[in-house]
């Protein structure tokens, strides 16, 4: 133990119960929380997805220039000797210790002059299981550094409850409101029960899947209704498969206007939460509109029958006017670049001619009333 912390920085004194092993004799958690858009089959694989998601390169530049920190434990389970907590300092160690690994993934360490050794044992604490863990992988680990992300927030809390936990627990331990928390595991039960029905989450149209326009989206009253879910579910206690077999169709509709699916030719609606979820939801609020929507997959087509002109042609102006008004503020970062004058020219002259079309249409609007 003593040559161990010799070769790590340590800041935490051990705990009674912490032991010192070599990091070759520790796997990855395959069922780690933020491993929730993706199915591996091999270390490298993980290793792969931390490099482009979890940002260890950081974390290899900092151990080969300052040297391994021994800060906390690794919390590892004692069957299979598992890393539950610290897969990413895992993934760093392997990555400096194994030429042929990072061949295979085309990774090059960064230069560093005068590169720290790797230790060659690291400090951790066995669990027994993933229960007793969590009292361990707590709020600054959850919200730390390399906050997790709202998915991963989600499946997290969704395992917890579903091992017994209440909410109000969950909440605490993740840092986030108690209404957050049932809004994160009604989405993550929502999702589970659309990838059982087909929906899947790495055919979606964008790059990366936005959980929270779900877990928002079954805030609202014209989505739970078209869903057909009760008002009074939504401040309940959360409950495995939430949506009704009777509107699961729906459900798989409604996440194909979420997130698209590229198998099936079917783009997003949601290029961005607002305004686009909120247009969204006026839709699925009217019949007319509702229906619109479903024939032919233009959420501009359908809001039209929501919406009245006059409404949308005053929500686009007042957006154009504070935009103007944020660009005027920021003239002064103006380089001279003649693109962006010519583009301010045409701005001119579209306000210009917006300018006379409203005027001449409130000059006909009073005549119409004279008459």
């Amino acid at each position: 133990m003593a040559n161990a912390k010799k070769q790590a920085i340590s800041i935490a004194p051990p705990h009674a119960t912490d032991e010192f092993v070599k990091p070759s004799m520790l796997e990855f958690d395959l069922d780690n929380p933020r491993f929730v858009d993706g199915q591996f089959g091999s270390e490298e694989e993980v290793i792969g997805h931390l490099l482009d998601d979890a940002d260890v390169n950081e974390l290899v530049q900092s151990i080969l220039s300052a040297g391994y920190v021994d800060y906390e434990p690794l919390i590892v389970l004692k069957k299979g000797n598992v890393v539950l907590e610290g897969n990413r300092r895992l993934a760093a160690m392997r990555l400096i210790a194994d030429a042929k690994l990072r061949q295979k993934l085309k990774y090059e360490l960064p230069e560093i002059d005068a590169p720290k050794p790797l230790p060659t044992t690291v400090r951790i604490r066995y669990v027994d299981n993933r229960a007793e863990a969590r009292s361990f992988i707590g709020f600054k680990h959850i919200n730390g550094p390399f906050k997790w992300d709202a998915l991963a927030k989600a499946r997290y809390a969704a395992e917890w409850f579903g091992e017994g936990a209440d909410i109000s627990t969950i909440s605490r331990t993740l840092g986030d409101g108690h209404n957050t928390v049932r809004r994160l595991v009604n989405g993550w039960y929502a999702l589970k029960q659309a990838q059982a029905d087909g929906f899947d989450i790495t055919k979606i149209s964008k790059r990366s899947f936005s959980f929270s326009h779900l877990y928002t989206a079954l805030t609202r009253a014209s989505v739970r209704d078209y869903l057909g879910v009760s008002d009074e579910d939504a401040s309940a206690t959360p409950q495995k498969n939430p949506i009704p077999k009777s509107h699961r169709n729906q459900l798989g509709q409604l996440m194909s206007w979420l997130y698209g699916q590229e198998q099936k030719g079917e783009p997003t609606l949601i290029q961005s939460q607002n305004p686009d979820l909120n247009i969204l939801s006026k839709v699925l609020g009217h019949p007319e509109g509702r229906k619109m929507l479903q024939a032919q997959r233009d959420l501009g087509v359908a809001y039209a029958r929501v919406e009245p002109a006059s409404t949308r042609f005053e929500d686009a102006l007042m957006k154009a006017a504070k935009q103007c008004e944020d660009a005027n503020a920021l003239s002064g970062g103006f380089d001279g670049d003649p693109t962006l004058l010519k583009v301010a020219d045409g701005i001119q002259r579209t306000v210009r001619s917006l300018n006379v079309a409203m005027k001449d249409r409130a000059e006909r609007r009073r005549d119409e009333d004279d008459l």
